[in-house]
């Protein structure tokens, strides 16, 4: 194939997906200017007008902002003592903080919410964060913060989310720092000080790893719907604003209110999220073009096993790990049984797996919804994974041409549908597909499309630096050995980044059945529940009836089990100092 021809491909794939991508935020945005007779720009100027708007954001950067902070405090000790000395399972603990940040949100949401709730971990050591008495209420009335344990729970979950950014940025590159420099930079002046050592050694190294985790936890945890959903339900954050208000945004000469609410909302949140897009492509490209550094195996060995500091930071981030995942678990088990009269109290059962397996309490069983999702990821992946690599392989060849520029706006340009929010894709297919094409609405596939177009970051965000590392002459020494082109690829090149490759397959399967905005957005208007939706369904609805919680918590375990499973299986092909590439 000549290079002319691979360019033709190339920018016939980066047309395509970038139409995809900016298609339905465009349509919501021309259909919303439609009813509110605003421009985007307009309403980005009212934006202090609308209803809520205001607070919404304050709140938003707030949290956002507290979270990235709180998962750099947790986090940063726990990579630093997990890549610093030899731990007999580094494989395992790697996989394992890892896995976080592909649990779906409402999962997380729903474990975080047993650990608060009545009869919960924190509530049994007398932390209210639920109802928020005793010294929590302390707090509230001494401060006159409305909601503080809401918010303190919100941020911890968000930790929780991003812990894994901290854990495989700063990670490897701790792990493969070679001793030496450490003992060369203490005979110099400038590191006779933990000062001194911080600010030319350890800085210089791992900063942009530390500050490219905290921009995309700032970003996940400025997106995020199901955690704030449910555990702060008295905030909004401008994803909740316009997840309330975005089923009634976009219909003619009815509640205008709401169109101008999202519309508004959208334009602040996508200015926002795209200029931390580009701070945090710039720290990555930084963070991946650091000096080769040793071999884990031999620096992991010349320091050593961990001291009882290490242990503790590690287990006891493996602790809080853990945690929401196991409550969710053991709460699929137990079911109130009695009377209101004589008292209820939790039995050990298997009534909720049974009432979520036969869909008695929801829209459909937790076997139907399971193969909804499975389907839906499926065909995620066929089409997101070719297109995240061929967006890569162009982003990686115009850098390898000198483009620095064109490098740089095509790389942005990849990480857009994670500036737009989840909602908004949603709701711009739900308006094309009304306005153009209704007939679609009998398509079981459809909500492919924004699976699609919210997952192929997360692939180019993988392969990117895969195929930064490999070395042309790989390729050449392929083919002194005289092997055909399919082999001369395979051994040059693919080789080298199959690793990659399939742990940006298991994220898209993951993401694809965690995806909680847009499905609930479209969902709602379609006939195709996926898991989970169909987990929110259920902890929706009244809990007198007891199998309530334990139906959602038994669907939230199938769907943690499948995306503990996808992940541990991904880390046996990560290959080693590879930071996760996100």
């Amino acid at each position: 194939m000549t290079p002319t021809s691979k360019w033709a491909i190339r920018g016939i794939s980066i047309l395509a997906y970038l139409s995809l991508a900016s298609l339905p935020f465009i349509y919501a945005l021309a259909r919303l200017q439609q009813v509110t007779g605003h421009t985007p720009w307009e309403a980005l100027w009212r934006f202090s007008d609308v209803y809520g708007a205001t607070e919404a954001l304050h709140y938003t950067l707030l949290e956002a902002t507290a979270s990235a902070a709180l998962t750099v405090v947790i986090g940063l000790p726990i990579a630093w003592c997990l890549g610093r000395y030899q731990w007999r399972r580094p494989a395992f603990f790697r996989a394992l903080f890892s896995v976080p940040f592909v649990m779906p949100a409402i999962v997380a949401a729903m474990g975080f919410l047993l650990l608060v709730d009545d009869g919960g971990l924190l509530h049994t050591l007398g932390i209210d964060l639920r109802k928020e008495t005793g010294l929590i209420g302390d707090l509230a009335a001494r401060t006159g913060w409305d909601h503080p344990g809401h918010f303190i729970a919100l941020i911890f979950a968000h930790a929780w989310f991003n812990l894994s950014l901290m854990i495989r940025f700063v990670e490897p590159t701790v792990a493969r720092l070679d001793p030496a420099w450490e003992e060369q930079i203490g005979l110099l002046g400038q590191g006779k000080t933990r000062l001194g050592r911080f600010r030319h050694l350890w800085w210089p190294i791992l900063g942009p790893a530390v500050l490219c985790a905290a921009s995309l936890s700032f970003l996940f945890s400025f997106t995020s719907f199901a955690l704030v959903k449910w555990l702060a339900p008295f905030n909004n954050t401008l994803e909740s604003l316009m997840a309330s208000y975005g089923g009634s945004a976009g219909i003619e000469n009815y509640r205008v209110d709401t169109s101008e609410i999202v519309m508004s909302a959208s334009m602040v949140q996508f200015l926002i999220l795209l200029a931390a897009l580009y701070l945090t492509s710039t720290l990555q490209q930084r963070h991946s073009t650091r000096f080769s550094l040793i071999s884990e195996g031999g620096a992991r060995s010349a320091r050593g096993p961990p001291n009882w500091r290490a242990r503790l930071i590690v287990y006891s981030g493996a602790g809080f790990t853990l945690a929401p995942m196991l409550a969710a678990f053991f709460a699929s088990f137990r079911v109130r049984e009695g009377s209101f009269t004589s008292g209820m109290a939790p039995q050990w059962s298997v009534e909720g797996w049974r009432a979520a397996w036969s869909g008695d309490l929801s829209t459909m069983g937790v076997g139907e919804a399971l193969g909804n999702s499975l389907l839906y990821a499926f065909c995620t992946l066929c089409i997101a994974l070719p297109t995240g690599w061929m967006l890569a392989s162009s982003i990686h060849a115009l850098e390898l041409q000198h483009r620095p520029r064109m490098a740089k706006a095509l790389d942005v340009l990849t990480l857009l549908p994670l500036a737009v929010s989840a909602v908004m894709v949603g709701l711009g297919v739900l308006l094309g597909v009304l306005k153009t094409m209704p007939a679609l609405f009998q398509w079981s596939f459809l909500p492919v499309l924004p699976h699609v177009i919210l997952t192929v970051p997360f692939v180019v965000r993988v392969m990117l630096p895969a195929m930064r590392a490999v070395e042309p002459e790989w390729k050449e020494q392929a083919l002194v050995l005289n092997l055909n082109p399919l082999q001369t690829w395979y051994h040059g090149y693919f080789s080298f980044i199959r690793g990659p490759a399939v742990v940006a397959s298991s994220l898209t399967v993951a993401f694809s059945l965690g995806e909680f905005g847009a499905s609930w957005l479209i969902v709602r208007a379609g006939s195709w529940d996926t898991l989970s939706v169909v987990v929110d369904q259920l902890m929706s609805r009244p809990k007198f009836d007891p199998l309530i919680q334990p139906a959602a918590m038994a669907a939230a375990t199938v769907l943690m089990a499948i995306t503990f499973l996808l992940f541990f299986m991904a880390e046996r092909f990560r290959p080693e100092g590879d930071g996760g590439g996100f």
